[in-house]
């Protein structure tokens, strides 16, 4: 069956309806907004505020659910480092044989590949082809 066509792309601004959004509104003046769904929580001064915080938590979630994870290991040792993409920033956890831990999180600057090989004392491995 071959595949269906499509005229070229376009970046758009589409409204959907989202269930079960749980919303906080302020008792006095000057308190923002709350809206809250599964784990996410949006603020802003206004309802359209708080939506578009919600929007853009959302699109920051689509856009680190497919990203590799960054690895690397200890020059000393031989312990791991593993870098994840997460909507909040990069998450950085050291393996060891006694288990794991997030050791930092940091802004989105780098790949999580490229943050991993940046940590000193580790060298970054490279994915397998």
């Amino acid at each position: 069956m071959p595949l269906p066509q499509y005229a070229p792309a376009t970046v758009e601004a589409v409204s959907i309806s989202l269930p079960n959004v749980t919303v906080f509104r302020p008792l006095k003046r000057g308190d923002g907004y709350r809206l809250e769904v599964g784990g996410f929580v949006a603020r802003g001064s206004s309802l359209a505020a708080a939506r578009a915080d919600l929007a853009r938590q959302f699109a920051v979630t689509a856009e680190s659910l497919h990203a590799d994870p960054g690895f690397a290991r200890a020059d000393d040792n031989g312990d791991f480092l593993v870098v994840l993409d997460r909507p909040w920033g990069l998450d950085s956890y050291l393996i060891t044989e006694a288990g794991y831990q997030l050791i930092s999180t940091s802004d989105r600057v780098h790949t999580p590949a490229e943050a991993a090989a940046a940590n000193r004392t580790f060298t970054g491995l490279p994915r397998r082809k």
